[in-house]
């Protein structure tokens, strides 16, 4: 079926003059006379013409676009990230696509393809699960290679050279666990997470352990991991069933945190207080009176990302890579 859109070379045709002088009179070009500008310009507004802003873009050499790629939209840093960036973009007069991994290389090197083939002038990544688990990482290696401006956020690959935004995850973990030991007066804290050897979430492990390490002679730890989160959740419901010493729990991550709060009020155990604390973006969790939450500050992340992104783009400059960290904490 003919497209009933009016183009460039339909008005062309109409008035019986070359593409190149219509998008010139469009563009107000001095080269143009008055009189054929006034014709180009009342037919193209009598026949609601509309610019096609992707194929200008490929002309100029730049679509004022971004790309991210998020392993997932239903963990609510991610969604807090994508809003980061975002807003971050349109105020500074960029547009958005957003694609999603599943935390497969297979997907996340489609999207990549796709993104990197004339779609955005840079992209923001959060590196696939799978990708780090692997230890696979060459099609982001050659994306770079081919001069491609790209910020990688959260789960990041030391050994590729490019702009990062991160946050302290050690830190943030350590300081939590101080807390737990020193502010609530915990004397048996369960630490619980997903075997995956994710690099932030080892961090935040050992960040654990050091604490603990600090504070032995007043406290002690039990470790709960599985790859399962029903494995997790079943382990951890075991465990507070049996021991009822525990007045402490530290997830990991969201859905470690989320099993350790359901499994406490379900127990309902009469004589137990147990504070829980963790790295948690849920805002009803939050109102949970048994979670002290690890803010992991993820709108100023995507804002970050996003930041300097266009400072490389604008820049065109191919060295001197950043590392930004985020301060995050309780």
């Amino acid at each position: 079926m003919p497209s009933n859109r009016t183009t460039l070379a339909s008005i062309a045709q109409a008035l019986e003059i070359s593409i190149s002088t219509v998008s010139k009179a469009l563009s107000n070009s001095s080269e143009i006379g008055a009189a054929t500008k006034k014709r180009v310009l009342e037919y193209a507004k009598a026949n609601n013409y509309t610019p096609n802003s992707f194929a200008s873009s490929f002309r100029k050499g730049t679509t004022s676009t971004i790309g991210l790629i998020i392993p997932n939209i239903l963990n609510p840093f991610y969604a807090k990230v994508l809003v980061g960036v975002e807003s971050y973009l349109d105020d500074n007069g960029y547009k958005l696509i957003t694609s999603i991994s599943n935390d497969l290389i297979e997907k996340e090197t489609k999207n990549i393809s796709v993104m990197s083939s004339g779609f955005v002038d840079g992209l923001i990544l959060c590196v696939s699960k799978e990708a780090e688990q692997k230890n696979e990482y060459q099609h982001i290696k050659t994306l770079i290679d081919n001069g491609t401006p790209i910020v990688m956020f959260d789960r990041i690959c030391d050994e590729l050279e490019c702009d990062k935004v991160i946050t302290d995850d050690f830190q943030a973990a350590f300081d939590a666990t101080e807390f737990l030991i020193q502010k609530r007066d915990c004397k048996h804290i369960v630490i619980t997470s997903k075997t995956n050897n994710l690099h932030h979430l080892n961090l935040r492990r050992k960040g654990f352990e050091a604490a603990i390490e600090k504070h032995k002679a007043a406290v002690k730890c039990t470790v709960i991991t599985d790859e399962r989160s029903k494995g997790l959740k079943q382990k951890l419901k075991e465990l507070l069933k049996k021991d009822a010493s525990i007045d402490g729990i530290f997830g990991l991550n969201e859905k470690s945190v989320l099993h350790a709060i359901l499994l406490t009020n379900k127990l309902q155990k009469a004589n137990s207080n147990i504070t829980i604390t963790g790295f948690c973006n849920d805002m009803q969790l939050k109102y949970d009176s048994s979670l002290i939450v690890i803010n992991q500050n993820a709108k100023e992340i995507g804002k970050e990302s996003a930041k300097l992104l266009l400072e490389r783009i604008k820049s065109k400059d191919k060295s001197s890579f950043k590392t930004k960290t985020i301060a995050i904490g309780l």
